[in-house]
């Protein structure tokens, strides 16, 4: 154990790029954090999987809502399968055994898929207040509109995450050193400078967006009772209730991505302008906790949407049912053999 974390934290600051160095954090609190992390691939791999192949299955839920999760949920798959195995190994490991090459990798993956993250989010909350502002008028973003918000998303993610690759700021290891992230420790007006436009335009610009957006859905949710009371039609009362549930959804969907991401911002905002004395673990698990999103929004978004779950029940119970019937009344069926003489 690194009992010198100032020390510690001066390497890391002069980019002393000792790959293969020790993790100073203990191997078993190493070895739990690696644990930890197999959970969520799994679960990850198993649950956004599951939700993809609800989407793929019934076209008839690809609503403009939906289109943005689904890109969210094949974002979140992809960084678990290709980014994770590289935690799991490291913290196991006790130490990163990829080199540079690997950290970059790394690090360069699940930093795209974050910041793409929190500009679906932003997305998200816009497509809820669009659509709940006046429900008895739009039922749906246009599907070329969506396509073009999630085409600029995934260009902003890449395009922040590549510049430190052309000399804007570069990537490095971090807190326990067994995962990658952008340099927060070094002073240099070539760090500084990128981390206060990534604080910046990837994370206040889109948290205000996001705030706004779902204060005012808040608003506008309450009053939506009123509205279903006056509405005559009752599919506009059931599609009005719908609505209200789906943006009560987003809501915790959204609050949560934020709760488990600030954390990390508020840790690589405190190593970047005001101190580097954290130890090694306060800039590991902050990390490993934003992470979590990878798997948590596919679990709620089953379990909370009604639609999903019965068109989930549908696909993996009843075809399968019906399939099986199928199957034995054809073994049952007897086939007339009929003799042909000339």
């Amino acid at each position: 154990m690194i009992e010198d974390y100032s020390n510690f934290s001066t390497s890391v600051n002069h980019h002393i790029e000792k790959w293969n160095m020790k993790s100073p954090v203990n191997c078993i609190i190493l070895n739990a954090i690696a644990v930890y992390c197999v959970i969520l691939l799994l679960s990850s791999v198993f649950f956004n999987s599951l939700l993809l192949w609800v989407f793929y299955r019934y076209k008839e839920l690809r609503t403009s809502l939906n289109m943005l999760i689904i890109a969210l949920t094949a974002y979140n798959l992809a960084a678990s399968v290709i980014e994770l195995p590289f935690v799991i190994i490291s913290n196991f490991s006790c130490r990163w055994p990829f080199g540079r090459v690997g950290c970059h990798f790394s690090g360069v993956v699940m930093y795209i898929v974050g910041i793409i993250q929190i500009y679906l989010m932003a997305a998200i909350s816009f497509e809820r207040f669009f659509i709940i502002y006046k429900p008895m008028s739009i039922k749906s973003i246009s599907t070329n509109v969506i396509l073009v918000v999630i085409a600029v998303c995934t260009f902003m993610g890449v395009m922040w995450a590549m510049f430190p690759y052309l000399g804007w700021s570069y990537y490095s290891l971090e807190g326990a050193l067994t995962s990658c992230s952008v340099e927060w420790f070094e002073r240099s007006f070539n760090v500084i400078s990128y981390n206060v436009t990534i604080f910046l335009v990837v994370y206040t610009i889109p948290l205000i967006v996001i705030f706004f957006a779902n204060i005012k859905l808040v608003i506008i949710i309450r009053n939506l009772p009123n509205m279903t009371k006056d509405a005559q039609d009752e599919k506009a009362k059931k599609r009005l209730q719908m609505e209200r549930n789906l943006t009560v959804i987003m809501i915790f969907l959204v609050v949560g991505f934020v709760i488990s991401w600030t954390p990390y911002a508020m840790v690589s905002l405190y190593s970047s302008f005001i101190g580097d004395d954290l130890p090694p673990l306060a800039g590991t698990l902050p990390a490993m906790f934003a992470k979590s999103t990878l798997v948590w929004s596919a679990i709620l978004y089953i379990f909370s949407n009604k639609q999903i779950r019965v068109k989930l029940t549908m696909g993996l119970f009843y075809e399968k049912k019906e399939q099986d019937e199928v199957s034995m009344s054809r073994d049952k069926t007897v086939i007339p053999i009929t003799n042909y003489t000339a």
